[in-house]
């Protein structure tokens, strides 16, 4: 286990929640000097504080150490690349009860060795609860969620923080993609140009420009298709 892992899963955390640094170590009791000197020497802080981070993100001191979650009684881990949803019918609107559903969150950056597509468990750092009808007529067992880094889409109102939904494996037509680039995941707008061999890589932004791939690129992969999204308003 490398010990810098322990914070980038803490940074991964924080940043979906739109959390500070500063305000972490606040929460923990700690002065940001600290947190940052922690940091730079990958150091693990010792248990007490441990728990009060996982509190925090609702996670657990075992996925912030190994990367792992604890498996529970009543896991629905079937296969360990195929990301997981609970669904529950317990939500009242007033008039009827809707069902939602618990989706996986992975992080911004993912490490993805040659040729490999699919999740593995320790790539989730948490969940996130939806209405089932965000995504209508989908296998839930096939949602993930990821947060939105920067301003490139929000010519769709698409913001950063928001929790997009996709459907992991998912490649039909043009639309709006969760994509691996590098290492780093994104979420754009790909248009699909078979008689080039190219994938346009689209901003919904005017400031950005587009980027053309081609077909086969090993850096790039498609993790799924979007299919609606969860707007966290920042104030």
């Amino acid at each position: 286990m490398h010990m810098k892992d322990f914070w980038n899963r803490v940074d991964s955390l924080r940043e979906i929640q739109g959390m500070t640094q500063l305000r972490l170590a606040e929460k923990i009791g700690k002065s940001h000097r600290t947190v940052e000197d922690w940091k730079k020497r990958s150091y693990v802080p010792n248990g007490l504080v441990c728990v009060k981070i996982a509190k925090i993100f609702s996670t657990t001191t075992e996925y912030l150490i190994t990367g792992e979650e604890l498996e529970l009684p009543d896991d629905d881990y079937v296969l360990p690349y195929k990301p997981v949803v609970q669904a529950y019918t317990s939500i009242n609107v007033g008039y009827d009860e809707e069902t939602s559903v618990v989706v996986p969150v992975i992080p911004q950056r993912i490490s993805i060795g040659p040729g490999e597509v699919g999740l593995r468990k320790n790539h989730f750092i948490g969940y996130v609860r939806i209405l089932k009808r965000i995504a209508k007529d989908v296998d839930t067992s096939s949602l993930v969620a990821t947060s939105v880094k920067g301003d490139s889409m929000i010519g769709i109102q698409l913001f950063e923080g928001d929790l997009v939904i996709f459907v992991h494996g998912r490649i039909s037509e043009n639309g709006i993609y969760v994509i691996l680039l590098f290492g780093e995941v994104k979420v754009k707008r790909l248009e699909f140009r078979a008689v080039e061999q190219l994938i346009y890589i689209h901003s919904e932004n005017s400031h950005y420009s587009t980027e053309k791939v081609e077909m086969r690129n090993e850096h790039m992969v498609i993790l799924g298709k979007v299919v609606g999204w969860v707007h966290c308003h920042p104030y």
